[in-house]
């Protein structure tokens, strides 16, 4: 790559991940931010990347309507409720297995697992919301 081209990288905005395939040169970045408003303008749900010969993002697009639905406000919410449920189910399932004297294993390796996944679920959207209200309350 020259000094003056651009790699544009495809990625799902839901999931953050590239998308397969080699990526595409363009040789300045006006053509490149072109083609990323095109591609989003196509396929909101594909995000665009344009990075410089060093391989550093310059600059990167995505729909923000569905960027948001997916990382911001209303998916930390989203998950701290599913994690809090998560949480309940996990306690109570292993509180059933206690109550029963340990005979269901099963509840154990369920309830286990539910508390796991409760604790990241809402450990992640705590600490969405957290940063958002610093932000908030942080600015001039």
């Amino acid at each position: 790559m020259s000094e003056s081209q651009y790699a544009v990288f495809r990625f799902d905005v839901k999931s953050m991940v590239m998308a397969e395939g080699e990526p595409l040169v363009l040789n300045s970045l006006s053509e490149a931010e072109r083609y990323c408003q095109e591609n989003i303008a196509t396929d909101p749900a594909m995000g665009c990347r344009i990075l410089d010969r060093a391989g550093k993002t310059v600059r990167t697009f995505s729909d923000q309507q569905i960027y948001d639905n997916h990382h911001g406000l209303p998916a930390a919410k989203r998950n701290v409720l599913l994690g809090s449920a998560l949480l309940v189910v996990g306690i109570s399932s292993v509180a059933l297995d206690a109550w029963l004297g340990w005979r269901l294993v099963f509840g154990v390796l369920l309830g286990v697992r539910l508390l796991w996944a409760g604790c990241v679920k809402t450990i992640d959207g705590v600490s969405f919301l957290m940063r958002e209200r610093d932000a908030f309350n942080h600015e001039p």
